[in-house]
């Protein structure tokens, strides 16, 4: 007994767990995690115990894709760094009771990172056949492996299974794992929390990897007040807040610091004590960062050290960094499938930069794409040291400004922040001293140019069209790939822009520019072209010269006519075509046919309904369309009648913003099932649309604008709506009635109601949601707010999960 014995002794002191059932009715023991030093450390304890905050939608995900998909045996796995929340994550699903009654039997593995075949198979065999009715005299741990393992194949081939493998270290231990489970057709499921990104990437289609975010800024303070126990004082929280951003959305850390500074005195003292601890202690961190971020790919180094263009304390849109990585070719298609836009493949090494800790998410889109983010500024100053010594940007070491030049300085990356401790200041806002021999050293292989000049007024316009033109003029900027000039005011684009022949990206967002130089169509490169918030009404027909252009992006608000590229002209793929201003000149029949690509399409419509039928028969058949906006309006500018056909081949859609009554209401009836987000404006529909919009499984924001509906009773049944977090109701003006059954809506987080001034009443059902953070009532008639109030008075005061709620005038 000696060496088995010991074998099974790990047994008989951690706790396990199974849950096994022959009802879905069964009373389910609560689960306990071990917190011995080789498993779990002490923090997981706290972990699992103490406040959760930004999985929700995680939780839903997950479960959905447990209960779903097909009969044979399914694998998800859970992946992200140590603390970030892999195991709280499959504790909230594992716990859920439409797990427990979908799988009648569970079982909970906690793997070893010194993984031992022996000891997991005699968890299972204790969990599995001893939860499964086997009395203990039955099996005996001086059985041999594969008497076991045939036991458990026993047990299990005929029981629709769920068997949870926590924290498996490597490749071989997963497969030496999932080999002891049987392979069923039942629906039975493997869920599986690792820190090995490649551990099941070549399981094929029956796996699903969920990439465990951080928690973006507000998350990690909302985490951080709720683990505190009370509101930050407001003479600490702006110490506080700064405590937070150190741990760059770790949830345990959070949690942790949070758990201390409980039981400390509120004062800055103290708290400040703790953020020098912290500094202290982040300098192994800083360490840590540096030699992973060696260790990265050369393409992985690149796109980290462009960050450096950017102020540490500018928050940087995340499709800014995709579409300037894309543009300077940072890194190879081969890292994605063939298939895979470049685009998608750039927004996966940003999450990759992100899982490693070198980036810091600012903010979350609500569907689960990054909307801003930051370098990790424990990384910021030695890689920003490591670009300039590399040439990657220019130096602001080196004092230049004399003009004499120095013979051997090539900037390939120049940003201009109007800062007058920059050698390239008097360059671009200086007087020209610069000769032309000494202007090529410096800008002959200029790369990229970027201009944050963010001043008001003429100034920034005309020192940048200055700039370009002399370089132009002086024979530099021929190998000049970027040009961006987002938020600076009208620059003055010299006419011989077009002899920048290498440009790829020309970014002219929010500058106000008034018109395009003639001379574009020579950019025969240019593979996005920005405009948007800009005054160009019209675009230069030379436009269509340019054959590798991908993305357009227009002014909606200058209605900027599109005129489809002529029958004559060569094959284009655009994929991109946002803000487009069609009317009867713009020839959709002949034009717009030949736009098979999109991705992404926005246009504001000037159109009969019968002009507009051949527009519906196009969108139709976009089968690549990730993205769809569309309005109609009148001469008049007001919203008119939309014509759709049936979007349901669409299987790619992910965002629709439809504006217009709609003369086809069948069209809400089978929009496709890969919607996340939904935009109804003046639709005009009279059958209550929640029943249809309720079944798209993946609906994360619904948004019922002006007129959309016309109905007086709305009705979310229970079931409906199960990823949703953000609905607004806006100017619904004949609702009264809105229902909201238990089960519906179940991880909603923001519901805004606005100049609804008929409804009555909030729906009872939501009391129920426990995820449930902010009402906001803007322009309601004082009795509602105030039967809200009494409301809130009665049933959420007495729960922790009330919402705040927002009245507004």
């Amino acid at each position: 007994m000696g060496e088995m014995d010991s074998m099974m002794r790990p047994l008989t002191e951690q706790e396990r767990w199974l849950t096994y059932s022959s009802s879905p009715q069964s009373e389910q023991p609560q689960p306990h995690r071990e917190t011995t030093t080789l498993l779990i450390p002490d923090i997981t304890m706290k972990e699992k115990q103490g406040p959760v905050v930004g999985i929700e939608e995680d939780v839903q995900i997950i479960i959905a894709r447990l209960i779903g998909g097909k009969v044979s045996r399914g694998v998800i796995s859970i992946v992200g760094n140590e603390g970030i929340g892999k195991t709280t994550l499959a504790q909230k699903v594992y716990e859920n009771s439409m797990i427990s009654r979908h799988f009648p039997c569970r079982a909970w593995v906690t793997v070893t990172q010194q993984f031992d075949t022996s000891s997991v198979i005699l968890q299972i065999v204790k969990q599995v056949m001893m939860g499964g009715g086997i009395a203990e005299r039955e099996w005996h741990p001086l059985e041999v492996m594969g008497e076991l393992i045939w036991k458990i194949h026993r047990l299990l081939r005929h029981k629709r299974y769920l068997i949870v493998l926590d924290d498996i270290p490597t490749p071989e231990a997963w497969n030496t794992l999932q080999a002891l489970l049987p392979q069923t057709s039942n629906g039975s499921r493997i869920l599986v929390t690792t820190r090995n990104r490649d551990l099941l990437r070549d399981s094929g289609p029956d796996c699903y990897i969920h990439e465990k975010r951080v928690l973006s800024d507000e998350e990690g303070w909302t985490l951080f007040n709720t683990t505190l126990g009370f509101s930050v004082p407001l003479e600490l929280e702006q110490l506080g807040r700064e405590i937070v951003k150190k741990y760059m959305g770790m949830p345990r850390e959070i949690s942790s610091v949070g758990d201390l500074l409980s039981q400390k005195p509120k004062t800055l003292e103290q708290w400040s004590r703790v953020r020098d601890l912290i500094n202290h202690d982040q300098l192994a961190v800083h360490q840590t960062l540096n030699t992973t971020a060696e260790e990265l790919s050369p393409e992985a180094k690149a796109c980290l050290l462009y960050f450096g263009y950017f102020h540490q304390d500018y928050d940087i849109p995340a499709r800014r960094l995709v579409v300037l990585w894309v543009t300077e070719g940072l890194f190879h298609q081969e890292r994605g499938n063939n298939k895979e836009p470049p685009e998608s493949v750039a927004e996966k090494l940003l999450m990759e930069l992100i899982q490693q800790n070198m980036i810091q998410v600012a903010k979350w889109k609500p569907n689960r794409k990054v909307k801003s983010c930051r370098m990790n500024y424990l990384l910021r100053d030695a890689w920003l040291t490591k670009a300039e010594d590399a040439g990657f940007l220019q130096s602001r070491r080196i004092a230049s400004s004399s003009g004499s030049g120095s013979g051997s300085v090539k900037i390939m990356r120049l940003v201009d922040r109007f800062d007058r401790e920059e050698h390239c200041f008097s360059h671009i806002h200086g007087r020209d001293t610069l000769k032309k021999s000494s202007f090529r050293e410096y800008y002959g292989d200029l790369r990229s140019f970027l201009s944050f000049d963010a001043r008001e007024g003429p100034d920034p316009g005309e020192d940048v069209g200055n700039f370009l033109r002399r370089g132009i003029a002086r024979g530099c900027f021929k190998r000049l790939k970027v040009i961006d000039l987002e938020g600076v005011f009208q620059p003055r684009l010299p006419e011989s822009l077009g002899k920048i022949v290498e440009l790829r990206y020309l970014g002219l967002r929010r500058t106000y520019l008034g018109m395009l130089p003639s001379s574009i169509g020579n950019l025969i490169n240019l593979l996005t072209l920005d405009l948007k918030q800009t005054k160009i009404s019209t675009l230069p027909p030379s436009l269509w010269k340019i054959q590798k252009l991908r993305h357009i992006y227009l002014s909606e608000g200058y209605r900027c006519r599109f005129v489809p590229p002529p029958s004559t002209s060569s094959p284009i793929d655009i994929q991109t075509l946002w803000g487009a201003f069609v009317d009867e000149k713009s020839q959709v029949e002949y034009g717009l046919h030949r736009l098979i690509n999109l991705r992404k399409l926005g246009l504001m419509c000037q159109l009969t309904s019968l002009k507009q039928e051949p527009l519906a028969e196009w969108i139709a058949k976009l089968n690549h369309l990730e993205s769809l906006r569309l309005k109609s309006i009148d001469e008049m500018v007001q919203p008119s009648n939309l014509y759709l056909e049936s979007l349901s081949s669409l299987k790619n859609l992910s965002s629709i913003y439809l504006l217009g009554r709609l003369k086809n209401p069948i069209v809400v009836d089978s929009l496709p099932e890969s919607l996340t987000e939904i935009t109804l404006s003046v639709s005009e529909l009279t059958e209550d649309p929640m029943p249809k919009l309720g079944k798209l499984r993946n609906l994360r924001i619904l948004n019922l604008f002006a007129r959309s509906y016309t109905g007086k009773i709305m009705v979310c049944s229970s079931d409906s709506f199960p990823l949703l977090r953000v609905l607004n109701i806006w100017k619904l003006e004949e609702l009264e009635e809105w229902i909201v059954e238990e089960g519906a809506l179940t991880i909603l987080m923001e519901l805004e109601i606005r100049s609804c001034n008929k409804l009555k009443m909030i729906p009872d059902g939501l009391q129920h949601l426990v995820h449930f953070s902010e009402l906001k009532l803007t322009k309601m008639p004082n009795e509602f707010n105030e039967r809200v109030t009494e409301y809130e008075r009665q049933y959420w005061s007495k729960v922790a999960h009330g919402p705040s709620i927002i009245s507004k005038d």
